[in-house]
């Protein structure tokens, strides 16, 4: 390396370390955006409550990262029994589609309860509930004012909240008062008004509340804002089992890398970031092409899964449902006896909590996806496309 390219290089590696140390040392603006994301850490985040979800209610939390169209699959509440659960759903906006709305009404119903914290709610679940909201969206610039809010829990301790940070103030304009119960207020003006509703729905009970910020991470850590969460959570039957619908709230896919941790610390973010700088400099300064370009040579295809696609393609032209799902179980089973090592013959609760012990996947898909196994080969029935696909779907999600 000659004189002057060492000079370029050493200068070039002083200008990056001097604008790393400038973006390290400079105040951080803090971040305001209602994420409600259990992975953000920044004030309207949820990773504080996913943290201690299982302490807070002291029952099992199934937390579901797909939609809830998915979870509530065709025929489900034919199959399976929901008594004794508690779905819960905290975001600002809830943007539920009206099949979903059907479904959550029809758990709801069956003696079930429905914790639903949103600001935006569906207009298809104000109809069926009868009430309808003053909503205003959480705007970081209302933080820039003096206002504050007020809002509390109707209960003996009078769990309340005084502040600007995330609250918006909304409130219910109208509702069945001869199936509703007021759980909580917010003061308008001086008038306290409802915020926090408990109605009354069949069997069942739906939980509605107009402030999800109380949940996030600024409050969850405020003074002691955790008491007014802990009071509306006293508010789910005891015993029931959580579930937590988080579709687009949270990360489905956690990083491998082994850079993950250097990322996550500035000064080892910024310290990396100048390595690699350097390195590049000096191949821009000193190396050249001496070799020709090696060709790429394409990996080879493989036939195994093209041999399996072109299978499926001949059961499906011949309508032979049946056939395709016995050869759909028949390959699943072997995946599992060659991956797993378990053995196939009896797929009972044994199996499926060793199955789900050892695949690390989700005991509710485990359960879900042998349930259909078993019925079908146990029992003998006309098998449709809708079964096929039922079939099918289950696997995918067990293989995912």
């Amino acid at each position: 390396m000659g004189k002057t390219s060492k000079t370029i290089l050493i200068v070039g590696v002083i200008l990056l370390m001097a604008l790393g140390a400038m973006i390290w040392l400079s105040p951080q603006k803090v971040n305001w955006s209602p994420t409600y994301n259990t992975k953000d850490k920044i004030p309207m985040g949820l990773y504080v409550l996913d943290q201690e979800m299982d302490s807070l209610v002291g029952t099992w939390v199934d937390r579901v990262k797909y939609p809830l169209s998915e979870y509530f699959y065709e025929g489900i509440f034919e199959e399976e029994d929901f008594k004794g659960n508690t779905l819960l759903y905290i975001n600002q906006d809830n943007n539920w589609n009206e099949v979903e709305v059907t479904n959550v009404c029809t758990f709801v119903a069956q003696g079930n309860t429905a914790l639903v914290s949103s600001i935006l709610l569906p207009e298809t679940l104000k109809d069926s509930l009868g009430f309808d909201t003053d909503a205003k969206e959480f705007d970081p610039r209302l933080r820039m004012s003096n206002d504050t809010i007020r809002t509390w829990i109707n209960d003996s301790t009078k769990t309340e909240i005084v502040d600007k940070n995330g609250l918006t103030g909304s409130y219910f304009l109208n509702f069945d008062s001869m199936n509703t119960t007021i759980l909580g207020y917010v003061m308008v003006g001086k008038v306290p008004t409802p915020n926090f509703l408990k109605i009354k729905y069949r069997f069942g009970h739906f939980l509605i509340h107009l402030e999800p910020a109380v949940f996030t991470n600024y409050h969850l850590l405020q003074k002691d804002h955790h008491l007014y969460a802990e009071s509306a959570f006293y508010y789910i039957p005891a015993y029931n089992d959580i579930i937590w619908s988080l579709n687009d709230q949270t990360s489905k896919v956690v990083s491998d890398s082994p850079l993950r941790f250097i990322l996550s610390q500035p000064a080892l973010k910024w310290a990396w970031y100048m390595l690699l700088g350097g390195i590049l400099m000096f191949i821009a300064f000193n190396i050249r092409r001496s070799q020709r370009i090696i060709p790429i040579v394409p990996k080879s295809t493989n036939t195994s899964v093209e041999f399996v696609k072109t299978i499926g393609n001949l059961y499906f032209l011949e309508g032979n449902i049946r056939s395709m799902m016995d050869k759909k179980i028949l390959y699943l089973l072997a995946y599992i006896r060659n991956e797993y090592h378990l053995e196939t013959d009896v797929l009972d609760g044994k199996f499926i909590f060793l199955l789900h012990l050892k695949s690390g996947k989700d005991e509710k898909i485990v359960k879900k996806m042998i349930f259909l196994v078993n019925k079908h080969t146990e029992f003998d029935y006309n098998c449709t496309l809708d079964d096929l696909n039922r079939l099918n779907t289950s696997i995918e999600h067990f293989y995912q």
